[in-house]
């Protein structure tokens, strides 16, 4: 699958010198959306914070963690705060097999063969093609990077959280699979990152601490010198998912409570919130105003949300096509 994503590169970015224009000229957007996010975090946070924040910034932008083509398109997606965009078939071109892949999945799609984009357009919302696009983006950047017997465990743990959300955004009509995927996601994500990025000796001594039961909080700092949820933030951002994506995650990452400016940031921090708990299986600690916020409104939905997970926690992800 993964040649499907250099083919539609080159498509889109067409010969040689346009390729590295277009590339030069993302770079340079990318930098500048991570220093913008990086600005504001930093004027809402205690000064010894913002530190973290930088590293966590140049983490991911040595990371690069989504090509041109995957950011046009979630940024089209989500760009707007609080609306999902209709995407055309255009705007998946190279996408293919993914598509084709996700539709004929069980839970996600149609649970058999799917054969065309058209048709697999027809069966995914466009928040979730978007969504997974992302995942599917960082999940390949990852696959090409050192350490993978210490990531990869976490990764898995990512993808089983977007699973989770998955499943959160399919019962939250306010909020939507797609961007609930990606919240869950974000909850291991960072980490990931970060021990593909470092040294050989930091991915051992923080596979040591994980395996003492270490918090990733504690780990991320300790070895990393910032928090794993900055560094999921700080993705959200790259990714073009968005500022109220990152800045919902951010709430969650930062010590001191951080003001929320409007609604699209307090679903993203609510659909992070309750994966976390879903993940941990605490759903039943979740105070009601996540749900309200969600647009979860019955007890029906919140149980066949707790239900669901439970199973998914015990049985894995099964989203394998979206990992290699």
């Amino acid at each position: 699958m993964s040649d499907d994503l250099e083919d539609s590169e080159q498509a889109e970015l067409g010969e040689p010198l346009s390729n590295r224009r277009e590339s030069d000229s993302f770079t340079i957007e990318l930098q500048k959306t991570l220093q913008e996010t990086h600005e504001e975090v930093a004027a809402r946070v205690e000064p010894g914070e913002a530190r973290t924040w930088e590293v966590a910034r140049i983490t991911v932008e040595q990371f690069k963690p989504v090509p041109f083509v995957i950011w046009r398109l979630s940024n089209f997606v989500f760009g707007s705060s609080g609306n999902v965009n209709k995407i055309s078939e255009g705007m998946v071109y190279g996408l293919k097999k993914l598509l084709l892949a996700a539709a004929s999945d069980r839970e996600m799609g149609e649970g058999g063969e799917v054969r065309t984009t058209r048709e697999a357009l027809d069966i995914l919302p466009s928040d979730v093609i978007a969504g997974m696009s992302v995942i599917y983006a960082i999940c390949r950047r990852l696959n090409t990077r050192e350490f993978e017997r210490i990531w990869r465990p976490i990764l898995d743990d990512a993808l089983l959280r977007a699973r989770i959300g998955w499943e959160l955004g399919s019962v939250s009509p306010k909020f939507g699979p797609g961007k609930s995927m990606l919240a869950g996601f974000a909850g291991r994500s960072g980490l990931a990152v970060q021990i593909s990025g470092g040294k050989l000796e930091q991915a051992r001594r923080a596979l040591e601490l994980l395996a003492t039961g270490a918090d990733i909080r504690e780990v991320g700092l300790r070895i990393y010198a910032c928090e794993p949820l900055q560094v999921s933030a700080m993705l959200l951002s790259a990714a073009g998912c968005g500022r109220d994506a990152a800045f919902g995650t951010v709430s969650f990452a930062t010590k001191e409570a951080v003001e929320i400016e409007n609604d699209e940031q307090r679903k993203w921090l609510a659909a992070f919130t309750l994966c976390e708990l879903a993940r941990e299986g605490k759903v039943d600690l979740a105070e009601g105003a996540l749900w309200e916020t969600l647009g979860v409104a019955t007890e029906a939905d919140q149980e066949h949300f707790a239900s669901r997970t439970q199973k998914i926690s015990r049985r894995g992800h099964g989203w394998d096509w979206l990992a290699r």
